[in-house]
């Protein structure tokens, strides 16, 4: 059975669970459930570190029954309709493989998994079960991006041909510190760095451009000496004959978008020209052969509210994908075409060379993610290994 197959439709409200009370689930996900009270009703919470667990607890005003410190307790219980994942993305697979064999409906947080083959895997177990496998990729829902994306479709910039999302002013925000606040800066767990945290230029170059990636050719660079994970990465992504160029690091560099058609070309700009969603949304200015006018919509939220309405509106999608029996916004296996694109990306700065998608089934890649390079036949010349990203030993060390 697809994600998108006929099942029986749940009534509202639907009791959701989340696993996870990092900063994201507490600032942004049990907020969004709080705001829809006709559509949601929040039972229950897990984490493995008890100060978590009680904020979390707090915030969502349960009784301690509903509370559970390991989450196959939750996982096995019958009054929870959808499963809410926001742990780090190493722990993803067997969460949600567990969820989806209980029959429950999951929302991932981004990205779905830090290895692909371990995102395949749970595709699988979803469209075995019948269940959505709906995932975080909340920028869909900024109002830019919805006005862009009805633009496109209206046919007024005419045939797509490129798409460029430079987010090069990222802000490396720490994780929770009661559990492992720079985990992001360990590939094995993270999967990379800068690019994996933020794929959001990825999925929204992918979006926009209206056609799945099929090779990819970037590079990747350290922020700070040392480090083993990136912290810049240029990328081109070819979609049959449209290209997406993505640019994401950390620090204070130019952020935008640009979509160009063969009719005209939108741009979308953000305060000093800085990334979104740190620099509030200014103009999106429309071209064509008649001019240039600006697209009215309301002056651009700053981080916070932005990204609270933004996962507000993902809940309400899933929910609505639950009821109305249709696919969500992002997908499951939408999503693990965007994480092989991302991995295809690092093993392009490793190999000096593009690299074509899907990646094999039975690679490193594939199945290791961007740890698998260390199995991969690097040239001496790689600048990944040159500077011990990944894990990776410079040669001569």
């Amino acid at each position: 059975m697809t994600e998108s197959a006929a099942r029986p439709a749940p009534q509202e409200p639907l009791r959701v669970a989340i696993v996870g009370c990092g900063n994201v689930a507490l600032n942004f996900h049990l907020p969004a459930y709080q705001a829809l009270p006709d559509t949601y009703e929040i039972v229950g919470l897990a984490d493995p570190t008890p100060d978590r667990l009680a904020l979390g607890q707090q915030l969502a005003g349960l009784p301690d029954d509903q509370v559970h410190l390991d989450a196959a307790e939750l996982l096995a219980r019958a009054d929870v309709d959808v499963i809410d994942v926001c742990t780090p993305q190493h722990l993803h697979r067997d969460l949600v493989i567990a969820a989806a064999q209980a029959g429950k409906h999951v929302l991932c947080e981004k990205p779905i998994a830090a290895v692909p083959a371990d995102a395949a895997a749970m595709v699988a177990a979803a469209e075995q079960a019948g269940t959505i496998l709906a995932v975080v990729h909340n920028y869909l829902f900024f109002p830019e991006i919805v006005a862009l994306t009805q633009l496109i479709a209206a046919g007024e910039l005419g045939e797509i041909r490129t798409v460029t999302v430079d987010m090069l002013g990222v802000v490396d925000s720490p994780g929770a510190a009661g559990y492992a606040p720079r985990w992001r800066h360990n590939p094995a767990a993270s999967g990379g760095g800068v690019l994996m945290d933020m794929l959001h230029g990825v999925y929204l170059a992918e979006h926009l451009l209206g056609a799945p990636f099929d090779a990819v050719s970037a590079a990747v660079d350290t922020a700070t000496d040392g480090d083993a994970v990136e912290g810049l990465a240029s990328c081109r992504l070819e979609a049959r004959r449209r290209i997406g160029l993505v640019n994401i690091g950390w620090g204070l560099g130019q952020g935008g978008i640009a979509v160009n058609g063969s009719k005209g070309r939108a741009i979308a700009h953000y305060r000093a020209d800085g990334t979104m969603p740190w620099a509030p949304f200014e103009t999106l200015t429309v071209t064509t052969a008649e001019g240039t006018r600006v697209v009215e919509l309301p002056a651009g939220q700053e981080l916070v509210p932005l990204v609270a309405d933004a996962m507000r509106d993902t809940v309400a999608d899933l929910a609505e994908a639950i009821t109305g029996d249709r696919a969500p916004a992002a997908t499951g296996a939408t999503a693990l075409r965007i994480l092989e694109s991302t991995v295809a990306a690092y093993a392009s700065a490793a190999l000096r060379r593009t690299v074509d998608l899907p990646l094999p089934a039975d690679g490193p890649l594939h199945n290791r993610g961007v740890v698998g390079l260390s199995e991969v036949d690097l040239p001496t010349e790689s600048p990944v290994r040159a500077r011990g990203l990944f894990g990776l030993t410079p040669i001569g060390a």
